[in-house]
């Protein structure tokens, strides 16, 4: 296995002291034309092209300037089965993937990609959503919404970062370890940490407007999106929930406030953690009954004497 990265990017770039785990395996591009550290194999871009800078996408000066070094860079990536390239909400992370998968190469192509960020300006915003629009040729894709980090008012920037950082160190050994068992076109499901395959009449051309459209199906029925629940029903005409690339994360979520509101007035509750495993909608029957019991409960409490945590999910 090969991992790129660039020199551009803001978690995965030379400096994430995670990735010297795995140094053997990882290759800079150096998009700004020169190196700032010897760690690691590192493929130079040059200079061909001069502007301004404020072009942005496929057809920029910085890409331009990567592509024209095609040749150079199926050598660098060799005979290589499996290549991972780390991106984030830096367009030009991007740069590399786009100008191997936009030129064809006989390998398979992951990618690990997450959104612009909406403070970075409309025009990135779109530029970069446009950039992921055509997953085609991709073996797999692992996407992280990292915007949800951002809506929680009560942290720093600094903390928000760590935090993402954090989940970033816990998931990248993950997808070193499943990629080289995909056998078919994957999505990589946040919640049951595992490559699920893809029906093949939905592939991953666009598989991140389908995740945005709540339509995306794997091959064990379930639907991964990362917006509101939706319901659906299967061939058996059971109604579920669908699950979420975060289910897990909303159902201990949940838990803790059904918890704290329990704590807080003083009623009597118990709530295992749960021990389910794969695609989670973040709730469930058992959830549900937990719910409607503390309803029920607090109901019986005077409304001036009602204690209710603040919730933020």
């Amino acid at each position: 296995m090969k991992i790129i990265i660039t020199d551009s990017g803001l978690f995965w770039n030379p400096w994430n002291p995670v990735l010297k785990k795995y140094k053997d395996l990882v290759t800079v591009v150096w998009l700004g034309g020169a190196k700032s550290t010897d760690e690691y194999n590192s493929f130079i871009c040059p200079q061909k092209y001069f502007g301004l800078g404020m072009s942005m996408g496929v057809g920029s000066i910085v890409y331009n300037n990567l592509e024209s070094e095609l040749d150079r860079l199926f050598q660098m990536i060799g005979v290589y089965e499996d290549v991972l390239f780390l991106t984030d909400n830096s367009i030009e992370s991007l740069y590399p993937y786009l100008v191997i998968k936009n030129n064809s190469c006989r390998v398979n192509l992951h990618l690990l990609a997450s959104p612009a960020w909406y403070f970075e300006g409309k025009k990135r915003v779109q530029v970069h959503k446009e950039l992921l629009s055509d997953l085609s040729k991709l073996k797999s894709v692992c996407y992280v919404d990292t915007t949800k980090y951002l809506n929680n008012g009560f942290k720093s920037m600094e903390d928000t970062l760590a935090q993402i950082k954090a989940y970033y160190d816990e998931l990248l050994p993950i997808l070193i370890e499943e990629i080289p068992k995909i056998e078919e076109a994957s999505y990589f499901d946040l919640s049951s940490k595992k490559y699920i395959p893809l029906d093949k009449g939905v592939g991953v051309r666009n598989i991140l407007q389908k995740i945005r459209d709540n339509s995306i199906e794997s091959k064990d029925k379930y639907v991964m999106e990362g917006e509101a629940p939706v319901r659906l029903f299967f061939d058996d005409k059971i109604d579920r929930l669908a699950a979420r690339i975060d289910g897990k994360e909303i159902c201990d979520t949940l838990r803790d406030y059904r918890k704290q509101l329990a704590a807080m007035n003083n009623i009597e509750f118990s709530s295992e953690e749960c021990s389910h495993v794969g695609p989670c909608a973040g709730t469930c029957d058992k959830c549900d009954e937990e719910a409607k019991y503390l309803s029920d409960e607090l109901s019986k409490i005077p409304k001036e004497k009602q204690k209710i945590p603040r919730f933020e999910l």
